[in-house]
């Protein structure tokens, strides 16, 4: 079975890698910082929860399904070097950097597992995801970028 953000022991194992991050970590492939990491994912969460809009791309909602299939079902892990949406690069739309502790404490307040409901979530991409699939998903992109930086 997948870790699941969602579920409070992996939750507690995922935050105790994010705190332990440090904001001069070196990456071990990729491009973005320690920083920008870290807004990569809250942005992430942002997205899955309807707080940040993706305007770059367009999935007709017939398609989302096989989309959801071949990214959320079948995806054992992420691999380096996986191309993102303009939303979240760090070299496009990402958010803007603050400080690392500030971006830090918000990817923790919104790992609050009070922050999400029984019913999963209307992702822009994906279509629906239960919360078993968006804590699965969530779980496996945040752990791509701890493994990125060696935590």
């Amino acid at each position: 079975m997948t870790a699941n953000f969602l579920n409070p022991s992996d939750n507690t194992a995922l935050i105790a890698r994010i705190q332990a991050l440090k904001h001069n970590k070196l990456r071990q492939w990729g491009k973005m910082t320690a920083g920008q990491m870290v807004v990569h994912c809250t942005d992430q969460l942002r997205v899955s929860r309807g707080e940040k809009a993706v305007t770059s791309t367009r999935i007709p909602n017939f398609i989302k399904p096989l989309v959801k299939w071949l990214l959320i079902s079948r995806m054992k892990a992420f691999k380096p070097g996986m191309r993102t949406l303009k939303e979240l690069d760090s070299e496009a739309g990402m958010t803007a950097l603050t400080t690392f502790e500030a971006d830090r404490a918000m990817l923790l307040d919104l790992l609050k597992l009070d922050k999400y409901g029984p019913d999963g979530v209307e992702h822009p991409v994906f279509g629906h995801l239960t919360a078993q699939e968006f804590g699965e998903v969530t779980w496996k992109h945040l752990d791509h970028h701890l493994r990125q930086f060696g935590v």
